[in-house]
């Protein structure tokens, strides 16, 4: 780390600075562009808006995504885009960003430096994950942590943990770089329907929303979430009554009953282009 009060790395070039605001040991909260069913990236577009959209800093690019890396959608190209927003009111930092396609280690690091720099108490992160329920039920919420102090911290608001053997993700990978450095971080998995997994889930976005609100003791007003997790139930409940077939389905996971990978997919297939159709 840089003794350097405006720069929180050993490399400057990596951050371009705009401000440097004044914050008492905020939390971080990390918010990915794309995930199941949206939520990280729900999440991090609501806050950001709800901290007034101070952007105070960026990661640059060049070191961490390709020119592959561009999207281009309805014939406009968007950049990926790494940037810290803050809110002093709440005492917030929030970190709103791409995956990296390359050198992860030394981008995750770097968002670390910025977090001790600012001496960050908590580091959280928000994610989706793939779940059996129907949109009618709950969006549970699971567990994942860096350490015991964290989990003992937080067991009244994370009371169920995540067990997952596989790839590390994104977000668990910061979780372990956070617990080298000795900061407490925590990661927020939130269930998605699988038949919303390829697109926003309002539902889950609320509830992730709400739970980190009482972790971390913001007050933002959520009327907007309310709204349109309110809109997703009623398209949802018109479509059920509009496909028999769909109805069905749902019910069948409501009362318990799973369904084969072709029923999943007949049915993921089917809302979705219901979706589409109703705009």
């Amino acid at each position: 780390m840089s003794s350097s009060k405006t720069t929180p790395t050993r490399k400057p070039e990596v951050f371009r600075f705009t401000s440097q605001p004044r914050l008492e040991k905020p939390s971080l909260i990390v918010g990915w562009m794309k995930d199941i069913g949206e939520v990280s990236r729900g999440v991090a577009d609501f806050l950001a808006r709800a901290a007034g959209g101070h952007s105070f800093c960026q990661i640059e690019p060049t070191d961490f995504f390709a020119v592959g890396g561009v999207a281009v959608e309805s014939n406009i190209a968007t950049f990926p885009q790494s940037r810290f927003f803050h809110d002093g009111r709440s005492n917030l930092l929030l970190f709103r960003s791409d995956e990296p396609q390359s050198r992860r280690y030394e981008f995750l690091n770097a968002v670390l430096d910025l977090a001790e720099h600012y001496k960050v108490e908590s580091v959280y992160t928000v994610d989706g994950i793939v779940s059996m329920i129907p949109h009618t039920f709950d969006r549970r919420v699971f567990g994942v942590f860096n350490g015991a102090e964290v989990q003992r911290r937080l067991k009244w608001h994370l009371p169920v943990g995540l067990r997952w053997h596989g790839t590390p993700h994104m977000s668990t990978y910061l979780l372990w770089l956070a617990g080298r450095r000795g900061l407490q971080a925590a990661g927020l998995w939130i269930e998605v329907p699988f038949y919303l997994s390829d697109r926003q889930d309002a539902q889950a976005v609320r509830s992730a929303a709400s739970l980190l609100g009482g972790i971390v003791g913001w007050d933002y007003e959520t009327q907007e979430l309310d709204r349109r997790a309110a809109e997703q139930e009623e398209m949802l409940a018109h479509l059920r009554h509009e496909d028999l077939e769909i109805d069905a389905r749902i019910q069948r996971l409501e009362e318990g009953e799973p369904l084969d990978d072709d029923e999943q997919v007949e049915l993921t297939e089917a809302i979705q282009g219901a979706f589409r159709k109703h705009g």
